[in-house]
């Protein structure tokens, strides 16, 4: 047998086993009678153009890409985030740059907003009726319409290439961002000013943080996370008088831990509030019986500060992401350890039932709940 007969069966038998680990596409089937109950990105492997949007529904149909059957097209190269604005699903989709903006009930691309220049979007926030600040990997802000026509407005450099905003939430008619190892930032929303940007600086905010959602309380105080030099703080900044009005710091103990104590930090650290605005939830690593992290989630009243071990994730080898419904179950994105394969959503349900997991897309990072009162 010639070598080159041997490589062509080599090739052929790759080829074969590449295919079968490649779901077909699912046949979409959607109907008035069976309600969404949620949405997931998945982000995709890097450099592929395989992010997917899946959707789960009331009677427990998983539909794995719900975007490419419908729009004939992939989604993209790596979904970042979705933001409901306006009636309409605006999906980030960092690699591509482009913003895709969907129908939430059709899933059907209603526009594409595509950059003309270089950037990397990645979360989005509305500014006024029809505008809205999408954040970007390369030192700049992108200005884009919520109406028709959809279309990207401006592009607004920051004042450092090297650091950009990452989460960003709209309070009060003000911006605030996660501003990468600089701070707090706020913008007004209707009269959009660099210049005019305020600083809450001394919080260490690196890039494992950046993507550790701004939270709103019921006092509509702001929440963002940040590094102590052994340890993590959450910070609670007014959003009238824009100064840090409360704190809770959580220590790591490395020296000699016991079982249960605080040890670290998940590299992809995520947090989410609770409906009610009144309980933080973030994931730590605690010690465990066995002497290896052990992932564990805590809640933090945002009144008294209470900090109260909620679940161990025994069976989590890496949480990508984590919502909490508006029914107040929490879910967590598990991304097998990102070994480029199908990961899961895994339901905790509030009551402590029995949890459910949910065979999703290539690395889930965000759950996204309908809202309750419509679409609009």
């Amino acid at each position: 047998m010639s070598k080159c007969y041997r490589l062509i069966v080599l090739l052929i038998s790759l080829l074969a086993l590449a295919c079968d680990r490649v779901p077909e596409l699912p046949s979409i089937q959607l109907s008035k009678d069976n309600p969404l109950q949620f949405l997931v990105v998945n982000e995709g492997l890097f450099t592929t153009n395989t992010a997917t949007l899946s959707a789960v529904y009331k009677d427990g149909t998983i539909y794995w890409d719900v975007f490419e059957p419908i729009n004939q097209r992939p989604l993209g190269d790596v979904a970042q985030s979705i933001t409901l604005i306006n009636g309409k699903l605006f999906v980030a989709i960092n690699n591509s740059r482009r913003i895709e903006v969907l129908d939430p009930t059709t899933f059907k691309s209603v526009a594409s907003l595509r950059y003309n220049q270089s950037g990397s979007p990645r979360y989005i926030t509305p500014l006024t009726n029809n505008t809205a600040l999408v954040s970007d990997l390369y030192g700049q802000l992108v200005k884009i319409s919520t109406t028709p026509p959809y279309e990207v407005l401006e592009y607004i450099s920051l004042p450092t290439a090297s650091s950009g905003i990452e989460q960003m939430v709209t309070v009060r008619n003000k911006v605030f961002g996660a501003y990468l190892n600089r701070g707090i930032a706020i913008l007004d929303a209707e009269k959009l000013w660099i210049p005019n940007m305020r600083l809450i600086d001394g919080l260490d905010i690196p890039w494992e943080l950046g993507g550790c959602q701004l939270l709103v309380d019921h006092h509509k105080r702001v929440w963002c996370t940040s590094l102590l030099p052994n340890g993590v703080k959450l910070s609670a900044i007014d959003s009238q008088s824009e100064t840090i009005v409360a704190e809770v710091a959580l220590s790591f103990d490395r020296s000699e831990p016991q079982e249960g104590d605080i040890i670290g930090m998940p590299k992809n650290n995520r947090v989410d509030i609770d409906p009610t605005g009144q309980y933080i939830y973030i994931n730590l690593y605690t010690q465990s019986k066995e002497e290896q992290p052990l992932q564990t989630l805590f809640t933090i009243d945002v009144d008294s500060h209470k900090v109260s071990k909620y679940l161990e994730l025994p069976g989590v080898k890496m949480m990508y992401g984590m919502n909490v419904s508006p029914d107040g179950d929490v879910f967590i994105c598990d991304c097998l350890d990102y070994s480029a394969q199908r990961g899961y959503i895994r339901q905790f349900p509030k009551d402590g039932g029995e949890v459910r997991s949910y065979k999703v897309g290539v690395y889930p990072n965000r759950i996204f709940f309908p809202p309750k009162g419509g679409w609009q």
